[in-house]
């Protein structure tokens, strides 16, 4: 007797619990805040990439593989706004002054944390990453809530007016591990060195670190046979991801992955 839903065989777990996790958030009224930051992402890559996106397109961006797993898991706690900061403490007896930013004295949401904050780390982070972008040749996108929480939709064309999927595969690297070093260098500030900023050759080393990681990660895959078949990750995707960026990168052999 067969038995009606999804069938076991073949299914790995991460379809069961995607399956779950879509199956819960329609029976979820969506919250005022969740709604807010939606709308805010929305006028972003309308003003931004001149793309009018939905709900449904936010969502599904941030399942890009282009994004790490905590990256992204950040960023989809930021547009539901579930991070603990700002207005979250104001309603807590004894905390309310963890709402305010000790650096600046204003409310300390996400959006403070990753556009208005004037701690070192922030400033820092988002110029390194402009600079490496520019490598390109490119303007760098205004960074704003909206375009960080919305970088999966981002959308890039070369001279042929044909999508770049090296640069919008760049862009959501930049923007995706950007904005989470921002967040780990102010939890670490706030949380661990009693509102101490890192140095400045610290910011930078760890910025070096993440974007290097990902490289060396993109090489692995590239060189990573999938059960015998084609990479994990298409050699010709990471050369047009990394395209202009590498110290002496003209001097590079053909097979340098």
């Amino acid at each position: 007797m067969a038995l009606p839903g999804l069938s076991l065989q073949g299914n790995r777990q991460k379809i069961f619990y995607r399956s779950i996790r879509e199956e819960k958030t329609k029976k979820l009224a969506p919250r005022a805040s969740t709604e807010r930051h939606l709308k805010v992402i929305r006028e972003a890559v309308c003003e931004t990439f001149g793309r009018h996106v939905s709900n449904a397109d936010i969502w599904a961006s941030l399942n890009t593989k282009d994004f790490l797993p905590k990256p992204a898991q950040f960023l989809w706690r930021g547009v539901h706004n579930a991070h603990k900061v700002g207005s979250y403490w104001t309603h807590i007896p004894e905390c309310e002054d963890r709402a305010v930013c000790r650096e600046c004295g204003e409310l300390e949401d996400l959006d403070h944390i990753l556009v208005q904050c004037k701690s070192p780390g922030r400033e820092m982070v988002w110029t390194a990453a402009s600079t490496l972008w520019r490598k390109r040749g490119a303007a760098w996108p205004e960074v704003s809530l909206g375009a960080v929480l919305g970088c999966g939709l981002a959308e890039f064309r070369d001279s042929k007016g044909k999508v770049d999927r090296g640069a919008r595969r760049l862009y959501r690297i930049l923007m995706s591990e950007s904005a989470y070093l921002i967040w780990r260098l102010r939890n670490d500030r706030v949380i661990d060195r009693d509102g101490a900023p890192a140095s400045a050759d610290e910011i930078e080393n760890k910025f070096k670190f993440v974007i290097n990681q990902r490289l060396q990660m993109d090489k692995v895959l590239a060189n990573r046979p999938r059960r015998g078949r084609r990479p994990a990750l298409p050699p010709k995707l990471v050369l047009e991801t990394w395209s202009g960026l590498l110290d002496n990168g003209q001097n590079l052999p053909a097979d340098w992955l």
